[in-house]
């Protein structure tokens, strides 16, 4: 997961996958912790992501650091919304606080479970797997 966390954080914009009946959709993110072992993600229980995710897990990370390589991570998003993983998220990401807060009712957390990264080289490197 290490591996993983630094791509994303370096990159800073990656995009997520999730299924929508049977359409793919795809959306940036760019707020990401590492939370008790974990990589976890956020967004609005508002949104059309959430219910997406609830609807059907199964998800796909994807970013390219604008050189040569990309990652592509799939795992299965689960939902936890305890108090201590929500302020971790905020003060590792602070732009999110002009967001979301504690408490608005809206502010949800994922991780991923069960994932795979996978990453590439565009010139044919060999690629590396990472399993967390």
């Amino acid at each position: 997961m290490k591996k993983t966390l630094k791509f994303l954080q370096d990159n800073h914009t990656y995009f997520l996958a999730t299924i929508d009946g049977d359409q793919a959709r795809v959306r940036p993110f760019g707020a990401v912790l590492e939370f008790e072992g974990k990589l976890y993600f956020c967004t609005s229980n508002q949104k059309d992501v959430y219910k997406q995710l609830k609807a059907n897990p199964k998800v796909e990370v994807s970013a390219y650091d604008g050189k040569n390589w990309w990652l592509r991570t799939t795992a299965i998003a689960t939902f936890d919304d305890r108090k201590e993983v929500k302020e971790a998220m905020l003060q590792a990401n602070p732009f999110l606080n002009n967001i979301y807060s504690l408490d608005d009712g809206k502010f949800t957390l994922f991780y991923l479970k069960d994932a795979v990264s996978k990453f590439e080289s565009m010139a044919g490197e060999e690629a590396s797997v990472e399993l967390f």
